[in-house]
């Protein structure tokens, strides 16, 4: 004759599979939160780009004063353009660079003492060759994962090849802003490294 009621291993094996479900569904909230402050940190990094970029079009009778091979704080101040009316070239782009770093450390935004802005350990890279400009910004990512070499595809999607009809490497894994700090390594160097590399010509 049936009992009615559920025995204790029928309780056993029903804990057991909701807690399994459980911990599935807690993977997964943390995987999805390190994913979205991943995407957090490139946007902010797209931001910076595009407002430095900005402040040097708006001054390209100095493009080579924006040149630095490294930027991890705050640039020093010369003069305060912002409160003068009689900044040069030069001046205005060492203002630009006062304020752009400190944007990019994150000391623009504050909540109480501490910075909270910015990017997380950030290192930036500005190469100015005549007008032409490649801005560089590597930050700290949130997960490890390799740098690799990937192919380049042109506009349809197709890899192009060189003359010897090999595939043409972007070389990610090889550009130099930031390599082999030591803020980037969580196993092996760079690991932890993210990059945002614009490249762009600013007419005089």
């Amino acid at each position: 004759m049936k009992k009615n009621g559920f025995t204790l291993i029928e309780v056993l094996v029903a804990l057991i599979l909701v807690s399994v479900a459980f911990m599935g569904m807690t993977r997964l909230l943390f995987e999805s939160r390190k994913q979205i402050q991943e995407v957090q940190q490139r946007s902010v990094a797209l931001n910076l780009a595009n407002d430095l970029i900005g402040r040097m079009t708006a001054n390209p009778g100095a493009l080579e004063k924006y040149e630095k091979a490294e930027i991890k704080d705050i640039v020093s101040l010369t003069k305060n353009c912002q409160s003068s009316t009689d900044c040069n070239a030069d001046q205005m782009a060492a203002y630009d660079l006062n304020q752009w770093s400190r944007s990019l450390v994150g000391r623009t935004i504050k909540e109480g003492d501490n910075s909270v802005g910015g990017l997380v350990t950030p290192v930036a890279c500005i190469d100015v060759d005549g007008q032409d400009v490649t801005l560089s910004i590597a930050w700290r990512g949130k997960q490890a994962q390799k740098e690799t070499t990937e192919p380049v595809n042109d506009a349809d999607g197709n890899p192009v090849l060189d003359t010897d009809g090999n595939p043409v490497l972007d070389g990610r894994g090889t550009r130099p802003c930031g390599k082999d700090d030591a803020n980037f390594k969580q196993v092996v160097n760079n690991d932890l490294r993210r990059l945002l590399e614009v490249t762009t010509t600013i007419g005089s």
